[in-house]
């Protein structure tokens, strides 16, 4: 059965809203609420789950500096979208994926101690500008 092209809740499409224009922490709880509700669909449940973990990694790295808990999340979810290439749900999973992989390794190459000063917040600030979006296909 695909599912490339099945519709999404609005209350979904209220989340990606809120992703795409950076309200991560609103956007995350709201994944996660969906994917409560998406009942015994697995799949569906799957997909939300990992965008959820998308939003709380940024939310995480943008509101407060967090380093490897945001790697680590960003990780978890590209493996859990990984058997979605290249579309589900009427979203461009694959490429979420390609942005996420080079947005996280950009992280990655941050300084490990660097949480405070002007350089970090602008480095946060122009990241942020970086930061994948959720598309459609």
């Amino acid at each position: 059965m695909s599912h490339e092209n099945d519709s999404l809740p609005a209350s979904v499409d209220d989340a990606i809203a809120a992703f795409n224009r950076g309200a991560y922490f609103e956007a995350a709880e709201m994944f996660e609420t969906a994917a409560h509700a998406a009942g015994i669909d697995d799949d569906l449940k799957a997909l939300f789950m990992a965008l959820n973990q998308i939003a709380a990694a940024f939310h995480l790295r943008f509101e407060r500096g967090g380093r490897q808990a945001s790697i680590n999340l960003m990780s978890q979810a590209m493996i859990a979208l990984d058997d979605m290439k290249p579309a589900r749900h009427g979203l461009d999973v694959e490429r979420l994926c390609a942005e996420l992989a080079a947005y996280t390794e950009e992280v990655r190459a941050t300084p490990r101690d660097e949480r405070d000063g002007l350089k970090h917040r602008a480095r946060i600030f122009l990241e942020r500008r970086r930061a994948p979006k959720i598309n459609r296909r």
